[in-house]
């Protein structure tokens, strides 16, 4: 290192501290907002659950994800991947997501398309578009927060309407990122990984993809949207369905914070800031529970069957090429 250079800084000091800060507002504002309530009341609710309904808003999940992977399956256009292993694909995602910290769940995805073939540059950044898309897939239902007499704080209609601009941003941005990159000028690792980037994200260019993965982002908010309603009728909760928007507005919002696995009390405070005068403490946090529970629970034992099954395809696989 010449005497100009100065060392890499550490960031993982900084990185530490401001994860616990956030972990401890999260903390703080569970515990503001559960303060005084009646752990009795809260058993009440929930053991008046009504479990058929819960078994529909458990199916919901379910096709919640095969309509993910169907996303996924319109954008593979070059490389073709069998819909099944994406289903299957999916799910191993998921279950890893949830138990562990936001964003882990991912590198289960990069590596099992790492084995089809698929570059870990394309996989980035498919996963990116595809986030984008499924943000995007929760704006048609914005339209009942923003609905005369809905009834949901001022609050709400704000942040439906920011929202919507980064949305807004985020596609002009996507627009020309995936216009027809030109080769790099210059050699060089950083130039090479760019042009791979966009180049993989030419599928989004074709109309007939676009639509397809946009179509598919909003039937899965659609069933998220559903599995909502159900929970709240099996709780016998009186929730208007902008209530209920606002509820997996405020979940996805909460999404970019980082949080400890299976998004454990950002998921809770986002629920919970949702249906403030709309439901009581032990109300609200009978929901946040369930809902949570259908979100999380059917994934991991889908999960590791999917993971399962795919050990099995690979060993099976080595062993008839031997």
């Amino acid at each position: 290192m010449t005497p100009t250079e100065s060392p890499p800084k550490d960031h993982s000091t900084r990185d530490r501290v401001i994860r616990t800060l956030l972990f401890a507002a999260v903390g703080v504002s569970l515990v503001v907002t559960l303060w005084g309530m009646d752990p009795g009341h809260l058993w009440a609710a929930l053991e008046a659950a009504d479990w058929r309904w819960l078994a529909v808003a458990v199916l919901a999940n379910v096709a919640s994800q095969v309509s993910r992977a169907v996303g996924w399956n319109a954008l593979f256009t070059e490389s073709r991947i069998r819909f099944s292993l994406l289903v299957r694909i999916e799910f191993a995602v998921q279950a890893a997501a949830a138990v562990s910290p936001e964003g882990v769940g991912e590198f289960v995805r990069i590596g099992y398309l790492l084995r089809e073939g698929v570059a870990r540059t394309v996989t980035v950044a498919l996963m990116v578009v595809r986030k984008f898309f499924s943000s995007l897939g929760l704006v048609p239902f914005l339209v009942f927060i923003w609905w005369p007499g809905s009834n949901v704080p001022g609050w709400a209609s704000a942040v439906a309407w920011v929202y919507l601009a980064v949305l807004l941003v985020a596609f002009v941005l996507i627009v020309r990122v995936v216009r027809t990159p030109s080769a790099p000028a210059r050699e060089g690792r950083l130039r090479t990984i760019v042009f791979d980037a966009r180049t993989a994200l030419g599928p989004v260019r074709r109309p007939r993809v676009f639509a397809e993965v946009g179509v598919a982002a909003v039937v899965a908010r659609a069933l998220d949207l559903l599995a909502a309603v159900v929970i709240a009728k099996a709780l016998d909760l009186r929730l208007s369905v902008a209530v209920l928007v606002l509820v997996l507005l405020s979940i996805e919002v909460s999404n970019v914070l980082p949080t400890l696995p299976g998004q454990l009390g950002t998921f809770e405070a986002a629920v919970l800031g949702a249906t403030v005068g709309a439901l009581g403490q032990a109300e609200g946090l009978a929901f946040a529970l369930v809902l949570h529970a259908q979100q999380v629970l059917p994934q991991i034992p889908l999960g590791m069957i999917a993971m399962a099954d795919n050990s099995l395809l690979r060993n099976r696989s080595k062993r008839d090429s031997s």
